[in-house]
């Protein structure tokens, strides 16, 4: 099969979203733990985590279109500029449905941790909620965005402050141990992968 530029065109709505949100392989599954000025607990799946670089550690997100205006935006991205401070929380296998169920437009001053039965968690300096139930887990804080023009939507940049693993997930290289810790994969906006170890290859030389 081959799809041109007029022909993704073409299709209909739903699969055209679909199909280019998969395109592009296997995504992460995170769940972004916010808090802004209502104080009201916000969380939702973004499948648009990107390491941006190490030294200082960088992730991004993308949010989605954004209409200017603070009081009637997403919750996230409001949010995140009401109080910089936000978290990145991988989706263990065992919550699958819960970290979709806050894909839901919900309305203001409703939290979805209550709505999806996650657990809030709250660490001194940060402050947004970690999920408790999330078994890897990364404190931020907003340091700038960027604004994509061609599709309205906001690169936000933060920095690590913190990272929350568990024991023994990380070997003296600094390997993170995915599929030991039940990280699941994401394909286009609703399609849930578990991980499997293939191997590890060394340093490419020429």
């Amino acid at each position: 099969m081959i799809l041109t530029l007029s022909e993704l065109e073409k299709l209909p709505r739903i699969p055209r979203l679909t199909l280019v949100n998969a395109i592009t392989g296997f995504k992460s599954a995170n769940l972004i733990g916010t808090m802004g000025d209502d104080g009201v607990p916000n969380l939702a799946i973004f499948s648009s985590a990107v390491h941006l670089g190490s030294a200082p550690p960088l992730i991004s997100l993308v949010t989605r279109p954004v209409d200017g205006d603070l009081k009637t935006t997403r919750h996230t991205y409001k949010n995140i500029r009401q109080n910089p401070h936000f978290t990145i929380n991988h989706v263990h296998h065992s919550m699958v449905a819960a970290a979709h169920q806050t894909s839901a437009s919900y309305p203001d001053g409703v939290s979805e941790f209550e709505m999806a039965g996650l657990t809030p968690e709250w660490r001194e300096g940060i402050n947004a909620p970690y999920v408790a139930e999330s078994p890897i887990k990364m404190g931020l804080k907003y340091i700038e965005e960027y604004h994509i023009k061609a599709n309205n939507t906001i690169m936000i940049v933060g920095q690590i402050t913190e990272l929350i693993l568990p024991d023994g997930s990380v070997d003296e290289q600094g390997n993170l141990d995915l599929q030991g810790a039940g990280t699941v994969a994401l394909s286009g906006l609703d399609t849930y992968y578990k991980v499997e170890f293939l191997q590890r290859l060394g340093y490419a030389r020429v």
